[in-house]
């Protein structure tokens, strides 16, 4: 394909900026081509000619593009057999921000990870783990989650580990994949929708539960059994099981459609349910 110049590219641009109809149409699909084939152009553009403020036709291109190539990697994302947390989590946090890759939330999680090494080295079990995380996020790193979501950047990973606010189920998935990374069998709960993490030991040691939405306080089966009969349902095992990736996923998808769904956002609402789709299916 052609290459466009980076004063083409601003022209189409600002054409496009204001105008409606099939013409319209034509500059939103070049623009679509060189998003996907000239990013790094785009993106000189940007930081030369709009970079205190993007124009809005740029930015729901930019978006729309990145939502029909979400649909594809969600479809990667279902088809294997235990497909990798971090790639489901850089999917949502890419719906809410297309410029954030996964290589940049990789990076983060990896510099949580050399700070804890020296704290985690000397815990003996999952509960001493479990508290070390908590006070690392809650006390040193300064974490807050937030009792109820009302903005889907608040179910954004990506954006929650930038600015350390958002729900319980992003905390709880931090707990997880940052566990996994020093080997540990750890996971996130549905305790009848109380979002907990979980860490499962290798020995005679009881599973052990941390909840997110409360400065992850230690939990034991004992304690989430109890729970359960406050509420009035019969305690199963499935409820200490930890969810898959998969599952994981569609619970992000959810909570985004759901507040959507209240904001009546039919721009956004059809890419969530078709990944939805693709998830289920």
């Amino acid at each position: 394909m052609p290459k466009t110049g980076n004063n083409h590219i601003k022209a189409i641009i600002e054409l496009l900026d204001g105008e409606t109809g099939p013409r319209a149409e034509t500059l939103r699909q070049e623009l679509a081509r060189i998003i996907k084939e000239q990013p790094q152009q785009l993106q000189e553009v940007i930081e030369k000619d709009y970079h205190s403020s993007v124009p809005a036709a740029l930015v729901y291109a930019m978006e729309e593009v990145c939502w029909e190539e979400l649909a594809g990697a969600c479809t990667r994302f279902g088809s294997k057999i235990n497909p990798d947390l971090e790639e489901g989590l850089a999917i949502v946090s890419r719906f809410v921000n297309p410029a954030v890759s996964r290589d940049e939330i990789t990076a983060d999680l990896d510099s949580f990870s050399v700070a804890l090494r020296p704290l985690l080295a000397n815990c003996t079990g999952p509960a001493e783990i479990s508290n070390t995380l908590s006070r690392f996020f809650f006390r040193a790193r300064g974490f807050t989650v937030l009792p109820a979501a009302h903005d889907i950047k608040d179910v954004s990973f990506g954006r929650f580990i930038q600015k350390k606010q958002g729900s319980a189920l992003c905390m709880a998935c931090l707990y997880a994949v940052i566990g996994c990374r020093f080997g540990l069998d750890s996971g996130v709960v549905d305790m009848a929708g109380r979002v907990l993490a979980c860490f499962t030991p290798d020995n005679e040691n009881e599973i052990v539960f941390a909840d997110p939405a409360d400065q992850g306080k230690l939990l034991t089966l004992n304690d989430c059994k109890n729970y359960i009969f406050s509420r009035n349902l019969e305690w199963s095992d499935a409820f200490a099981m930890p969810l898959s990736s998969r599952a994981l996923l569609r619970r992000f998808l959810a909570n985004m459609i759901f507040i959507l769904n209240k904001l009546r956002d039919e721009r956004r609402l059809p890419y969530l349910r078709r990944y939805m789709d693709i998830l289920k299916n």
